[in-house]
């Protein structure tokens, strides 16, 4: 299909959000037009992509946390601004082991991947690339060869050569040059560190700070990739310009007779709506939608046929034809402690887990009438709440069917259309059903005034029913609904370690087994400090980015923990 008919297709198809009111339909239009001739200029000025990827180390045991920094840039060295997610996948001959999403902001992201305990010893590539870039061949897309060492169980599958020291003749004596303030320091211990002197305007750095226990001889020849999932000739990939493109295809009716949505439950109200494509399947294009959420995915069929939406992975699968055999240093001592590490990161207490933010306001709209039941007199269903005190919303049978309706403020006068009703942010089109909903559940009623389109549909009014634990408690789905969790593109999450500024701190009795100190991937400041973990060692510093014309920065030094 042509670049011009998908993006017509995307204008006048579905809003971004989901759900807009209906007067501003047409600036919308408007805007979203001048944005995607500037996206087609763009797209026939710039055809591809180019990536780079930094992560925190280049030798894993599984179980560890990557950590990846990518960076997507055009022809000249410049930010992309075309794409908003990165993919990232970790594979050998055989199988994908990882995946992962990360949000873009001006062609920069970064996130960790957790690798896991399955996966055997041996080597490993570390593949990323956009939708976009998935138009041109595998061949293009940036790779990095990591290592894998499984330590808790040996596997058929590995392929390593465990050495104990370096070879003489590959052994590098120069010293490193000094970043820190000291170049031995004790466990727990704060290390100041002074960036070098740095090239006019480099950028994309990245900093890293590990313990050098485990060294990979050999650098190995650039693999020859092969991609698993297949896709027809004819189709071309279309770029996530506003966000990640979730992908549903249809089970068990006509495509022409299903409206598809997808919505957020529990957050600032996202709904989607479904464009069904040529080749049976549906886009839902998210916007401002990032880590793991639960979502509802349901299929409405207009005949009463039974089906159902399934989600298609939005990775390419990409598997390398041949690996070179793992050789790698290091010292089983080291390597037992390192693993024992791992093991118990995962019986510590973590922190406890973000609470799910409960839907207040509807996104970009303020309610016309709320209601916090808190105040009122509780009654056992939504159907009784409602005809006591909640005189903005009242109910109308037709054609065998009770709808919801809602109170025109100019007029006094009940709307004939049905209203938009939304349980946590997720629309419910029986009306009937959740009338007879236990309103003890239930912490507000927001009442939206206005006309709104979703899809295909216009609506009187939005009334918003909000529980207090924000995630559909006490609702069935229909048997065209799913509700699960999905993991959108991660939003730069921090990388935290402990802070030893106290005494209280410093003598506390919970085990610091960090093999990585610090990681960056967004250096600010010439200056930087951290602290040192329980296990003492080599560490080595590593600062990457790379200079305006291209050029790539790699400084690294190194300092003792005793």
């Amino acid at each position: 299909m042509h670049w011009g008919q998908l993006l017509i297709n995307r204008i006048f198809g579905h809003c971004l959000i989901g759900i807009i009111k209906y007067h501003d339909i047409m600036k919308r239009i408007i805007i979203f037009t001048i944005i995607s001739l500037s996206v087609l200029a763009g797209l026939s000025a710039q055809r591809c992509e180019f990536m780079r990827i930094y992560t925190d180390k280049e030798c894993y045991l599984a179980g560890e946390d990557l950590w990846i920094k990518v960076c997507v840039t055009d022809s000249a060295y410049c930010e992309s601004m075309l794409s908003k997610v990165a993919y990232v996948e970790i594979g050998d001959t055989s199988q994908i082991h990882a995946q992962g999403m990360i949000a873009l902001q001006n062609g920069i992201g970064w996130g960790h991947i957790k690798l896991p305990w399955t996966m055997h010893s041996g080597s490993y590539l570390l593949t990323a690339y956009t939708r976009f870039m998935r138009n041109d061949s595998v061949a293009f897309f940036p790779k990095k060869h990591i290592a894998v060492l499984n330590a808790t169980q040996a596997l058929e599958e590995d392929e390593v050569e465990r050495i104990d020291s370096i070879p003489r003749d590959i052994l590098v004596t120069s010293p490193l040059p000094s970043l820190t303030d000291s170049s031995v320091y004790g466990n727990r211990s704060k290390v100041t560190l002074t960036l070098p002197d740095l090239p006019e305007n480099a950028k994309e750095l990245t900093l890293s700070v590990v313990r050098k226990d485990c060294e990979i001889l050999g650098s190995p020849e650039p693999a020859e990739l092969q991609c698993i999932t297949a896709s027809a000739s004819h189709y071309r990939f279309v770029p996530e310009c506003e966000g990640h493109i979730v992908t549903g295809k249809l089970i068990g009716a006509s495509a022409d007779s299903v409206d598809a949505r997808l919505a957020c439950v529990g957050q600032d109200i996202r709904i989607f709506d479904g464009q069904r494509q040529s080749y049976g399947v549906y886009f839902f294009y998210t916007s401002e939608v990032t880590d793991l959420q639960d979502v509802v995915l349901t299929a409405l069929p207009q005949k009463g046929e039974p089906c159902r939406l399934e989600i298609v992975p939005p990775f390419a699968g990409i598997r390398v034809r041949l690996l070179p055999k793992l050789r790698v240093v290091c010292k089983e001592r080291e390597l037992v402690e390192r693993s024992l590490g791992v093991q118990m990161l995962t019986v510590l207490p973590a922190a406890s887990a973000q609470e799910l933010k409960v839907v207040e306001n509807l996104h970009d709209f303020s309610p016309s009438v709320s209601y916090d039941l808190t105040e009122y007199t509780r009654f056992t269903t939504l159907r009784e709440t409602l005809t006591e005190f909640v005189t903005e919303v009242r109910t109308k049978k037709a054609g065998g069917k009770t709808f919801i309706r809602v109170l025109h403020e100019n007029t006094k006068h009940f709307s004939e259309l049905k209203a938009l009703v939304l349980l946590d942010g997720v629309p419910i089109e029986d009306h009937e059903a959740i009338l007879d909903y236990d309103a003890r559940l239930l912490h507000y009623i927001h009442q939206y005034s206005g006309k709104y389109t979703f899809g295909k549909n216009i609506y009187d009014g939005i009334v918003s029913l909000v529980t207090y634990k924000g995630n559909l408690s006490g609702i069935r789905l229909g048997e065209n609904s799913q509700q699960f969790s999905y993991d959108f593109p991660q939003n730069r999450p921090t990388f935290t370690a402990p802070v030893y500024d106290s005494e209280a701190r410093l003598n506390s009795r919970i085990p610091d087994f960090r093999h990585t100190l610090y990681w960056n991937p967004d250096i600010t400041s010439a200056v930087v400090s951290f602290y040192t973990s329980d296990m003492k060692g080599i560490y080595l510093v590593t600062l990457q980015g790379v200079a305006v014309n291209g050029k790539i920065i790699k400084i690294q030094s190194q300092f003792v923990v005793k």
